[in-house]
């Protein structure tokens, strides 16, 4: 079930080290803090094995700068809790692609990082290449 706070939501995929979250318009601050807590709180048990991110921003409006820097520090916070890889889900939105591109480059953890047109297919990139 997932954890819903404004317009971010949160679940952890079943039977599968992943979390996914989706966001849907315009979002804020606040609910990123809660989107990287609520992450990280999921994942927590996942540090040594390993965990990966699913990000769905296809519904989203692009964030301003202020959002931007809390979303480089979540990239950071999620690699030190040991997640390999960051899925984003832009849709077909060019603009969605180049933000997230831009706030992985920023956040300078050298994590793997690909981009899907849907959530499925994130989740099967996810099961070839990490078979998570």
């Amino acid at each position: 079930m997932a954890k819903i706070n404004g317009a971010q939501s949160v679940e952890v995929i079943p039977g599968r080290r992943i979390v996914y979250s989706k966001g849907t318009g315009m979002t804020n601050v606040n609910e990123l803090r809660w989107l990287s807590d609520t992450v990280l709180a999921e994942a927590h048990n996942w540090k040594l094995l390993g965990w990966v991110y699913v990000a769905d921003c296809s519904e989203m409006d692009p964030v301003d700068a202020e959002e931007g820097a809390v979303l480089v520090e979540m990239t950071k916070k999620f690699v030190d809790a040991g997640c390999k890889a960051f899925a984003f889900v832009d849709g077909y939105s060019v603009m969605l692609k180049v933000q997230s591109k831009k706030n992985t480059e920023q956040a300078a953890t050298g994590v793997i990082e690909e981009h899907f047109k849907t959530k499925e297919d994130a989740l099967a990139w996810i099961k070839n290449f990490f078979n998570i």
